[in-house]
């Protein structure tokens, strides 16, 4: 079998102990992202079992108890032999790692580069070689160290972890600290009185909610630290399973723990975390999620990594002082640490309600904020019928789709949309586009950093940029780079991004070839619609500039135009005199920038169909009219290096758009011949008139 065969089938071995367990969860999600298709067996402890038996992506788990019997581990190793496995990953190197013969492995014998630190980075790093070789970067790691899948918590965890709150009065929306005292040796255990401060401290700091929790077995322990503390606690001691655990993990404020497999739990999902540790080296098994913090102290014996002390009492963990934690609280809660730009914005909103040209223009907003942010989750809310626009986003995780005539309409759909952004707890919501709607929906939401223009209720927002699009000084992308400052981000690439969509593309080559459209035909798309008079240039003239670009050897005129538009495109169709190509209403958003990727040029009013050229590349030539500065190419002009915005100006003292009194003389006075200059130029052809 060639390396370039597809992979059809993996094999990962995971580690005995739950907390090293989930340090290889990274490594786990890389396979599945790198082969979606492959089929994933994964051999687990009967400790360990608990991350894999309900995660979709397992296609297999196999339990696998070093106390068995011999005969059992012979034969399952038959048993995966016969299977026939493309990829072997084992982060336990076992016997089954060299045994079991497959195209692709993991290193027996593997020399870590010095950048690689932290355990979760090793076991990741087993698995990038696995698949790609010996040549991993610093940023390729980084890069496939960015994304984390907690499929392991169900929706039943998640039910059972809000009705147990409930009894406690804590509603699904409401900000809490978890404590879990417990530690599986007495030498990673902090002391009870030092948790019984840290509890007075926090609720009487900041008023949240302190939920204790641990194993039954710890149960005397934790009794004892919540005698000792006068605070309300909300006691959850033994009554959580792993997937309720890790779900109250997750919905967590914050987490305080020793130094235990919880630590590792809350970096892999994301959380805050301030981590006690004494003799476990902190470097390779502290926290590490962008805000995880441990509290340790630099005694000389430490970090020894031994399992028993030999002085009679553990120095590294008994010195450290409930000051030492409460400052690192501090600094996780209010992000006093100068932290890198991540640790700051963890998960992103971005908000553009309005058309399909705005929406468009607004995609260089993710690319900047992906860039900046790469470890971040970046959500994009937009009207329900762009949806196309922005599924499938290479720089977004999460599209949420504002449907105001339907299912969002009225008081009651606005509060629904806005619990359900509720549930991802975004730390920032940049947003585009002012309206009232939005404004509520992102404050209701209970978004901490809620940026946007000063208009449109933006008493609702946190911080109000003055609204000048209206003066059409710069281009609107410009206007939105403004919103990303407050973020540390001061310029945007000007490259608009449209979602690769193959199915599209497959629809539109059969409805060409359908029509008759060969490969070496040149297609010339002519968008004669725009949301209202002022952008439209007279159908008379698109016909007649579909007469003389017909006579350019080799290029088909082409209509395309929204379904409701279908008079205009008719009108235009009877007024040309040569053959064009009717296409109203036969695509949809992804099919018509499939179809614009198979144009030479697109000739178009100022509209969405004029962005949506620029998004897939393709040359296009738009008509303004109007003399209103915010409507102006200075501020919406294509963005494509070839890209040519016609425009003339009058001696109109006001526009008044659609209330025009002149019969558009701005748009009248752009001639036919103009734009077929233009055309000519693009396409490298000229008329030819004897035809």
């Amino acid at each position: 079998m060639a390396d370039t065969d597809p992979i059809k089938k993996i094999l990962f071995i995971t580690l005995s102990n739950l907390g090293d367990a989930v340090l290889g969860l990274p490594a786990f999600d890389f396979l599945k992202r790198q082969c979606p298709q492959a089929r994933i067996t994964v051999i687990a402890s009967p400790r360990t079992r608990v991350l894999f038996e309900r995660h979709p992506d397992v296609d297999r788990l196999l339990v696998f108890d070093k106390a068995g019997a011999l005969r059992g581990k012979i034969d399952l190793f038959h048993q995966l032999n016969r299977e026939g496995f493309d990829v072997v990953v084992d982060l336990k190197n076992t016997f089954y790692r060299w045994g079991v013969k497959a195209r692709h492995k993991n290193p027996a014998w593997l020399r870590f580069p010095a950048w690689v630190e932290h355990a979760s980075e090793e076991h990741l790093y087993k698995a990038v070689v696995a698949l790609k070789g010996p040549a991993v970067t610093r940023e390729d790691l980084e890069e496939h160290n960015c994304r984390r899948n907690p499929s392991f918590i169900s929706a039943k965890d998640n039910q059972a972890v809000d009705a147990l709150l409930g009894r406690h009065g804590v509603r699904p929306q409401d900000d809490f600290v978890l404590l879990v005292p417990g530690a599986r040796s007495d030498l990673k255990r902090w002391s009870r009185e030092g948790y019984a401060e840290v509890i007075q401290s926090l609720r009487q700091a900041y008023h949240l909610p302190v939920i204790v929790t641990g194993e039954e077995a710890e149960r005397p322990f934790i009794r004892e630290i919540l005698s000792l503390s006068a605070e309300t606690v909300i006691d959850l001691c033994g009554q959580l399973s792993f997937g309720g655990l890790a779900a109250l993990v997750a919905r967590a404020k914050l987490v305080v723990c020793n130094d235990s497999g919880v630590v590792h739990l809350a970096s892999y999902l994301n959380r805050p975390v301030v981590g006690i540790y004494g003799p476990t080296n902190y470097r390779r098994y502290g926290p590490w999620s962008p805000r995880g913090i441990a509290v340790r102290r630099d005694v000389l014996c430490a970090p020894c990594g031994r399992a028993r002390c030999r002085y009679d009492r553990p120095t590294c963990v008994s010195t450290i002082r409930p000051y030492d934690v409460l400052l690192a609280v501090r600094l996780a809660l209010e992000n006093e640490e100068p932290d890198p730009p991540e640790r700051r914005y963890r998960r992103i909103l971005v908000a553009r309600s309005d058309r399909i040209g705005d929406v468009l223009i607004s995609t260089p907003v993710l690319k900047a904020l992906r860039d900046h942010y790469p470890s971040s989750f970046i959500a994009m809310m937009v009207a329900a019928s762009n949806r196309e626009l922005v599924e499938g986003n290479p720089y977004l995780d999460q599209v949420i789709l504002l449907d105001k005539d339907a299912k969002h309409r009225g008081l009651w759909g606005t509060l629904a949309l806005s619990r359900l952004i509720r549930r991802s707890r975004f730390d920032v919501a940049v947003i585009l586009h002012p309206t009232a709607r939005v404004h509520l929906i992102c404050f209701l939401a209970g978004i901490r950093e809620r940026i946007g223009y000063d208009r449109k209720a933006p008493f609702l927002l946190t911080q109000a940029i003055p609204h000048r699009k209206q003066e059409g000084l710069k281009h609107e992308m410009e206007y939105n780079a403004d919103l990303l400052r407050p973020l540390g981000i001061v310029e945007l690439p000007r490259q608009l991004t449209l979602p690769a969509n193959p199915a599209a593309d497959r629809k539109v080559d059969e409805l060409l070839r359908q029509k008759g459209v060969g490969g070496r035909d040149l297609l010339v798309a002519l968008s004669p619609t725009s949301s209202g008079p002022p952008r439209n240039w007279p159908v008379a003239k698109f016909a007649a500039l579909a007469d003389r670009l017909s006579l350019i050897p080799g290029v088909k005129v082409c209509v395309v135009a929204h379904a409701d538009h279908r008079p205009v495109t008719r009108q235009m169709i009877e007024l040309a005199t040569a053959p064009v190509m009717d296409l109203t209403g036969a695509f949809t958003l992804s099919e018509l920038g499939g179809f614009f990727k198979r144009c030479r040029l697109v000739i178009s009013n100022i509209s969405g169909p004029a962005h949506l050229s620029v998004a897939v590349g393709t040359p296009v030539i738009s008509v303004f009219g109007g003399n209103q500065p915010g409507l102006s190419p200075t501020r919406w002009r294509p963005l494509g290096p070839r890209d040519v915005a016609v425009h003339h100006k009058t001696d109109c003292p006001v526009c008044h758009a659609h209330n025009c009194a002149r019969g558009f003389a701005c748009l009248e006075a752009i001639t036919v011949e103009e734009v077929l200059g233009h055309a000519e130029r693009l396409l490298g052809l000229k008329v030819k008139e004897s035809r």
